[in-house]
């Protein structure tokens, strides 16, 4: 494990307390290759079969698999645009791909085509995603998935340092996008609600966030969370106040409490 990545696991770990493991993502360019050292399945090679980039992160998340995705690994169509492996073809720039699954008309989904997250060109050779703690390389991205409270967490921490506010688009689909393409390719942190592919094949829970960081804000978002976390308010898990305040018993306890009292 690189040290980057057992700091940030020992820092999820420890103060946001996920309950599946962060996800690091490496993109290789298309005269890269990866190295030997990397020890991870390919879907086409170990499994017989394609999978989506989103089930291959359900299963670094939760079972701790390190996979590899050429482009001939990846079966989505939509994520191999999203993320680079090729570019984005005119048939689909219409919004065919969208309506009427997601929009009433054509020109709405060409709208949302128009705007779906993609690599400024198309040179990506493969991913690999890992689970934090077996990240043998230096990630481009992390992805830490939690419920809307540790959401929250990861929000303040990432704004500590920054200040502001963190500004997310919403689409409903190609998660991925928001997940990988977005902060490798902008260098901002991202806000992710799954969109219905994910949830449909990768598994992701309905109560279920993503929060992606990009290489370039590691060390300040783990300051940011360790920090306001000692500010004592803002904490995995939530403090709540209720808790250690005086209970107030029915009246029918009256005569009990007076009872136990006396004694």
């Amino acid at each position: 494990m690189s040290e980057i990545c057992a700091e940030m696991n020992g820092m999820v770990s420890e103060y946001l307390r996920t309950g599946t493991f962060p996800v690091a993502v490496k993109i290789y360019k298309k005269n890269e290759e990866v190295p030997a050292g990397i020890k991870a399945k390919t879907p086409l090679k170990d499994f017989g079969h394609r999978l989506a980039l989103c089930q291959g992160i359900t299963m670094a998340r939760k079972l701790g698999t390190v996979l590899k995705f050429t482009r001939e690994d990846q079966s989505c169509p939509l994520a191999q645009i999203i993320t680079g492996y090729i570019e984005e073809p005119d048939l689909i720039r219409d919004g065919s791909v969208v309506y009427p699954l997601y929009t009433g008309s054509m020109e709405a989904g060409k709208i949302t085509q128009s705007t779906t997250p993609k690599m400024p060109s198309a040179d990506t050779g493969a991913i690999v995603v890992a689970p934090l703690q077996r990240a043998n390389f230096e990630p481009d991205v992390i992805i830490i998935y939690g419920n809307p409270a540790q959401v929250v967490r990861m929000v303040q921490g990432a704004l500590y340092n920054e200040g502001g506010y963190i500004e997310s688009r919403f689409a409903g689909r190609g998660a991925c996008g928001g997940e990988i393409t977005v902060p490798y390719s902008q260098q901002k942190y991202n806000v992710v609600a799954p969109g219905g592919g994910e949830r449909v094949f990768a598994l992701t829970s309905d109560d279920e966030m993503a929060f992606a960081v990009p290489s370039s804000k590691f060390r300040s978002f783990m300051e940011g969370v360790i920090a306001t976390h000692k500010g004592g308010v803002a904490r995995m898990p939530t403090p709540i106040a209720g808790v250690s305040q005086e209970p107030k018993w029915p009246s029918t306890y009256n005569e009990l409490c007076k009872y136990v009292d006396s004694l």
